[in-house]
Parts: structure tokens; C-alpha cells; sequence
């Protein structure tokens, strides 16, 4: 490298915060780097925790700025001002070899019925569909599906898995490998903000998926799974499973997903998420986009100390229904704004508290998940009596963090899992606590 790479890693560090504000560079980000070979796994990392660049070897490293030159043209991160051709022609031979056979896009589909402008169905094989994954171009939002785990790779870098109930996808593997599998359907959805992702052509009944389209896989990832699996065991299968492909946006997209589950059940709480039926939920999906602690809520039923998350989504979505009594879309847009301003003073004012790095952490009670209901409370209590966000410290502080009743309400078993008498009793103790605060 022509200069240190603790050096190059700040760089990317920099540009990488920028890109990921925003869902359109992101998504070219994302394309870019499939294009370029680099594996799912490491984008998920990067994507999820920008400093596990730290983590990536030499030729990933190179894929990663070369990547964000060509979506940001920034002179300040042409690869050739980092790298030695020697170590770019390495790079390059070994992302090339990452993926052998690789489809690109666009892709064709013939005999394909329209069903509606945003949907259409067709049929695929499995050795099609696996092809596409293992071309990383069908890939797992984990915003519009399940959610995901959190582990730790051999580096000490954290990394996004899907949450996959292994125990089906060898049930289905089996199935299908011994040719005893009935075909059923996979949803696909093709999305892009930037081209037109699908063209459709009525005289000959066939679909483009055009290129610059992102695919996620909408339903169906364990029998995507179970099919990766089926090849390995018997890598002449022959089987053609139905295959639904959808163009909707992110928000149409949850909604979907949520009403499709029969099979591997949603856990209530991300089915509700993901449906975004309440008000609250809605408030609660604008603070995981825009506000300070927004990668720190969870979509699942638990927080994961190993990314630094702090509350759930079921969390906050109740206590904001309970407190706020949203009654119009109205409300879900002011009270979104003030919770993120909110949000911005909380996790400003006490960094350490609140830091995606939990060592930072003094006081654990300060950052308890269900502590972010009386945040809520204190919030409704600021809104409703007009007390200027700069005072916010000032009730932050009258806390009584050792309280035992107080510790005894937070440390309930399970009660993550929504104790709704837990809950509303963390209302009523916050509600008492913070209007008998003196005001400055």
C-alpha cells in the first residue's frame, strides 16, 4: 500500500458514514459491490458495522474503495492513490475468482403471466434460482424480512446472519434432493429508485429484470436455502418451482412480507413491525431511519449487546401508542419529528450511556431496554407542557437509577417478551416521577 493502512481505513470510514445516510447510494453501493465480487457476508458486515473495514483483507479492502469511487467519483478515493498495481492486479484476480459462472442482469423471463402492474408469475428451476443467489444477485434485506443474528467472525468483526430455522431447510434439502419435493412458490421483489426495474412486454409474455435492479427475496428463503443444500447432495436436480417477482417500494414490501407467514411463524412483535398497522408503528419505522439511536432498535424480541442495540421496536411502538394516542397520519408526522429531536438531546447529552460500544457504558440501568418507556413518558410530559429539549438533563438526572422498586419493575423474567401489566406499570411509576420534578 503506498501509505498506512490505518490511514486508508479513516478514508473509507469517512465516505462510508455518508453513503450509508442515504438509501439511494446505498443501494448503488450495494450493486457496485456485487458486481464486483465481493461476498454477501462482507457487505452484510460492512453495512451493519462500517468499522469492521478494519477486518477486510487486501483484495476486499480494494473492492470496497473501488467501489465507492465509482459511486461517489471522489477523486480522494481513487484506488490508485492507495494501492501498488501489483497489489491491484491481486486484488483483482482474486475477487474475479470469487464467483465462477456468474448471471448478470438483465435477466429474462418467458412465459410469464401479468397479474398486475407491480406483479407477475412465472417458473423458475432450482438450478436457476440458486445460480442467481450464489451470483449474489437475490439477496436478504433483513428490513423486509425476519431480521437477523448477530455473531462475532474469527477477526473479532461483527456479522449480520439471517435468521434461519436450520432444522426446515435440511427437512426441505432432503425433500428435494430425493425428488419428493412438490413445487410450490418464491416471491422475488426487483426495486431500484434510479432505472425502470422491470419492463414487461405483453405481445410475448416476458419479463426483463433490466440491469441496475436490486432483488431481494420477499418469500421463500428457506426453500432458497434448502435448495443451495439440495444441489450439494444431488447436483442434478431436476425441479421448477413457481415463481412470483413483485415491484414494490420498501415500505410496500414490509407490509407484504407481514401477510404472508404461514409457515416459519413470525414472532408476533415483527409481524406487527413489519405490518405497521398502529400509528406508533409507523412513528417508531421514522426513528429507526432518521433518528441518533435508530440502528440501535431492535426488530426482533431481544437487543444484541454485540452491535450495541438499546430498546425493540415493540418497545418503543407501545409506549409511543400508550402515551401519544396517535388519532391521524398528522400526529405520526409531528410526533416522529419531536421524538427524533428528542432522541438527538438524549444521546447527546450522555454519549457513553447510549454508545453503540456497551463497554462505554457506566450506569447498565441508564441503557436497560425498558428503560425507553419512560424516555417516552418524559418526552409526551415535555411535548404536552411546551418545556424546551435543553432542559432535557434536568429530568434525565432526577432519576433514581438505584431505586429498588424501579429495578424491580426492569428486571421482571421475561418481561422483553411484553408484560403489559409490567409495561403500563413503567408508565404510571415515570408519569408520578417526572411531574413531581421541579422545574429549573
Amino acid at each position: 500500500m503506498k501509505i498506512d493502512r490505518l490511514e486508508i481505513e479513516q478514508i473509507l470510514l469517512t465516505h462510508l458514514e455518508k453513503v450509508l445516510k442515504s438509501r439511494k447510494i446505498k443501494h448503488q453501493l450495494q450493486i457496485q459491490l456485487i458486481e464486483l465480487n465481493v461476498p454477501v457476508e462482507d457487505i452484510n458486515s460492512i453495512f451493519s458495522n462500517v468499522e469492521s473495514v478494519s477486518n477486510l483483507d487486501v483484495s476486499m479492502l480494494y473492492g470496497l474503495t473501488k467501489a465507492l469511487y465509482v459511486v461517489t467519483e471522489d477523486e480522494e478515493i481513487d484506488p490508485d492513490r492507495y494501492f501498488g498495481k501489483r497489489e491491484i492486479k491481486e486484488a483483482e484476480n482474486i475477487l474475479s475468482q470469487s464467483v465462477q459462472e456468474r448471471i448478470t442482469l438483465p435477466i429474462h423471463f418467458e412465459e410469464c403471466t401479468k397479474i398486475k402492474f407491480d406483479s407477475y408469475i412465472t417458473k423458475i428451476s432450482i438450478q436457476t434460482l440458486v445460480k442467481l443467489y450464489d451470483s449474489q444477485l437475490i439477496i436478504y434485506d433483513d428490513e423486509t424480512q425476519r431480521g437477523v443474528n448477530y455473531k462475532t467472525n474469527k477477526s473479532g468483526g461483527i456479522v449480520r446472519t439471517p435468521i434461519v430455522n436450520k432444522a426446515s431447510v435440511k427437512r426441505i434439502a432432503d425433500k428435494m434432493a430425493s425428488n419428493s419435493y412438490f413445487e410450490d412458490m418464491i416471491t422475488l421483489n426487483v426495486f431500484s429508485s434510479e432505472v425502470n426495474p422491470v419492463t414487461y412486454k405483453e405481445e410475448s409474455n416476458t419479463l426483463t429484470i433490466n440491469e441496475g435492479a436490486v432483488i431481494t427475496i420477499l418469500d421463500g428463503f428457506h426453500r432458497l436455502q434448502g435448495g443451495v443444500l439440495a444441489l450439494q447432495i444431488n447436483p442434478h436436480l431436476n425441479l421448477e418451482l413457481i415463481l412470483s417477482i413483485r415491484s414494490y417500494d420498501h415500505e410496500i414490501a414490509q407490509k407484504y412480507f407481514g401477510q404472508i407467514n404461514t409457515v416459519n411463524v413470525l414472532k408476533k412483535e415483527r409481524r406487527e413491525e413489519l405490518a405497521q398497522e398502529r400509528l406508533s408503528d409507523k412513528v417508531v419505522a421514522n426513528l429507526q431511519r432518521k433518528s441518533e439511536i435508530g440502528k440501535q432498535i431492535a426488530s426482533s424480541t431481544k437487543v444484541s449487546e454485540l452491535v450495541g442495540e438499546l430498546t425493540t421496536f415493540d418497545i418503543l411502538s407501545y409506549s409511543v401508542d400508550k402515551v401519544f394516542k396517535l388519532k391521524r397520519q398528522f400526529d405520526v408526522l409531528q410526533i416522529s419529528d419531536y421524538l427524533i429531536e428528542f432522541f438527538a438531546y438524549l444521546a447527546g447529552s450522555y454519549p457513553d450511556e447510549f454508545s453503540i460500544n456497551i463497554k462505554l457504558r457506566g450506569n447498565h440501568t441508564m441503557s436497560h431496554p425498558l428503560m425507553f418507556i419512560g424516555y417516552i413518558v418524559l418526552s409526551h410530559y415535555m411535548y404536552e407542557n411546551k418545556i424546551p429539549l435543553q432542559k432535557l438533563s434536568h429530568y434525565i438526572d432526577s432519576i433514581d437509577l438505584e431505586d429498588e422498586k424501579l429495578l424491580d419493575l426492569l428486571n421482571k423474567k421475561n418481561i422483553l417478551t411484553g408484560n403489559k401489566r409490567i409495561r403500563e406499570n413503567i408508565i404510571k411509576y415515570f408519569d408520578y416521577a417526572f411531574r413531581g420534578v421541579q422545574s429549573e
